[in-house]
């Protein structure tokens, strides 16, 4: 492969800029006057406080989702009508295996026995019917949501029937900013009851960790409002305005000194998915560990129950994936695309993540279906290159009892007796329309180049515009003269379950590169080394970081054999003897 640089900027800063999309940092310092001084409108948002607060005595119930973002929206609306001292507070969601995603009717009939108020956070936009049977049994409804209505036969979004709806990308117009995700609304609802009961800026900070936590587990562009909340989120999660439940589980991740959006979003959200990924009810979990009032010691071990149940998780996945390589040799599977697959007796909270790891090894978008106790199968669909999941379901929605999603990820169930017909009709509807594109990945773009010895001071400065991630990708390094030092008698170090991983050192920094072990076989003795990669720097065992490499690629040099004086002179020696 080639390395390619990219672009003609020669500084962090203007790659930075680039990347975030913004001509200068007075745009960025602007995203942060406007936020402070509560400058991003939101429509309805005011109003959505004041009808609250009309139910103070009455029972509110917040319904919320079994994701990372669903449950620190819900955590959040919950700690903040709690603060505002509500009477009857409490939430439900619904439960990922029986009930599946969103409010449905028999939570609208389970909530209309004591009746009163329904905030909805992270769904609702699109189950008008369940809103439309809560305002039939006299219940008042406000959707806070963050995702695209459903459309009628003709392919007009339709909104429910809610007292009132505030979601920016349901209702054009309604924000300057359409970016938020559900825990970012109820951040932004929490804010504005705030400034009705009286401004309280720790538990605000708080609220904020937590916010922090959603954005960056549901994938929202690192821009605007989003990029505040964030960064200031992040800076919360090491400091004692923290949210506690969210501060037990950090320290039960062992990241005692630093928490970076990488941390929360490979550490921190899959503990938080694996309780609903591994139980029906398992939301209610990490809901319970960040709203609930409890002692310190209470806070830890619901922390450590989340951090074994996510090891569990990642075994039921290799088992799951196990299973299903095994299928995709015995049924000679290789070359199918899209690429379906039944595999039986595996959690249904796991197919998705089999289905994402079986789309990147084989470059194809892919299909993973188990069976469940009422006799139907359920799916999990992730895509690869330009492949439109949705758009290829909507094209045979007979086939399935319910299904749903967006381009590059769904979900559906369907009857045994119609799994060949839409598996055959997948692949001949792609093989017919002939437009589909893997990616193919021939040069490794770089942004900047610079040599080992300047890593460290690389990292201080790329460190000013963290947080990274999407809408503010990492920049990529050209690092040159990455020269090996032994570490404990060695000159690297195996990592992961299968030693796929390799870990190096030189005298300034360290280098981490995933699957390239085998490239590296002969690297017992000193190397000298250019890479390609991201920088970081690792808190894991100290305050003071060690600066890291996670590269993609390398090439190897030649090195130069330096023959000392006092080499020089003992070989003349043995050669006179």
């Amino acid at each position: 492969m080639s390395w390619i640089k990219r672009g003609t900027e020669t500084t962090i800063k203007d790659v930075f800029l680039r990347n975030i999309g913004a001509s200068s940092l007075e745009t960025i310092n602007d995203w942060f006057r406007k936020s402070y001084a509560d400058q991003y409108r939101i429509d309805g948002m005011q109003q959505a406080v004041e009808m609250a607060l009309s139910f103070k005595d009455r029972p509110v119930t917040i319904v919320g989702d079994y994701d990372a973002d669903g449950v620190t929206a819900t955590s959040i609306m919950r700690i903040i009508l709690r603060y505002a001292r509500f009477s009857d507070v409490r939430f439900r969601i619904p439960k990922r295996f029986s009930e599946g995603y969103g409010i449905n009717n028999a939570i609208i009939d389970e909530i209309a026995s004591y009746g009163g108020l329904i905030i909805t956070v992270d769904n609702g936009i699109a189950q008008s019917e369940a809103i439309a049977r809560a305002k039939g049994k006299g219940l008042t409804v406000i959707v806070t949501d963050h995702h695209l209505p459903a459309v009628d036969e003709e392919g007009t979004p339709t909104l429910p029937p809610a007292d009132l709806i505030i979601d920016p990308n349901a209702v054009a117009g309604s924000a300057d900013f359409n970016g938020y995700c559900g825990a970012g609304l109820a951040f932004r609802f929490a804010q504005e009851m705030l400034k009705v009961i009286g401004k309280n800026n720790a538990i605000l900070a708080s609220l904020q960790s937590l916010a922090a936590v959603g954005t960056i587990a549901d994938v929202m562009a690192l821009r605007e409002e989003n990029y505040v909340i964030v960064r200031n989120g992040l800076s919360h999660m090491t400091d004692s305005y923290c949210n506690p439940g969210l501060q037990a589980l950090i320290s039960a991740l062992g990241l005692r000194y630093h928490v970076d959006a990488h941390d929360v979003g490979f550490k921190i959200a899959p503990c938080i998915n694996a309780a609903s990924r591994m139980y029906d009810d398992g939301a209610m979990y990490p809901v319970i560990l960040f709203s609930d009032y409890v002692t310190w010691d209470l806070q830890v071990q619901h922390a450590e129950f989340l951090v074994k149940v996510n090891e569990e998780r990642k075994a039921a996945k290799a088992e799951g994936l196990a299973k299903a390589h095994q299928i995709i040799d015995d049924e000679c599977l290789y070359g199918d695309t899209p690429l379906v697959l039944q595999v039986p007796d595996v959690r249904e909270g796991i197919i998705g993540i089999i289905a994402g790891s079986l789309a990147e090894e084989f470059k194809v978008p892919a299909f993973v279906f188990t069976n469940t106790e009422d006799g139907l199968l359920k799916g999990s669909a992730r895509s690869y290159g330009n492949y439109d999941v949705k758009s290829e379901l909507d094209k045979i929605r007979s086939l399935f009892t319910a299904y749903g999603g967006h381009t590059g990820a769904a979900g559906m169930t369907l009857k045994p007796e119609n799994f060949d017909e839409m598996k055959s009709s997948l692949i001949e509807n792609l093989d017919a329309e002939g437009t589909y594109e893997a990616e193919e990945i021939t040069d490794i773009p770089y942004d900047l180049e610079i040599s080992a010895a300047e890593v460290p001071a690389a990292l201080k400065e790329l460190n000013k515009y963290a947080p990274f991630g999407e809408g503010n990708p990492n920049i990529v390094f050209k690092v040159t003269g990455f020269s090996t030092v032994p570490r404990y008698g060695a000159y690297k170090k195996l990592l992961g379950a299968d030693g796929s991983t390799v870990k190096l050192w030189s005298a300034s920094s360290t280098a981490i590169g995933f699957g390239l072990a085998d490239r590296l076989k002969n690297a017992d003795s000193p190397k000298l080394m250019d890479l390609v990669g991201t920088l970081s720097d690792s808190y894991f065992t100290s305050k003071d970081p060690t600066h890291q490499i996670e590269f993609v690629d390398f090439t190897l040099h030649e090195l130069e054999t330096k023959v000392t004086p006092l080499a020089a002179k003992l070989a003349a020696m043995s050669m006179a003897h």
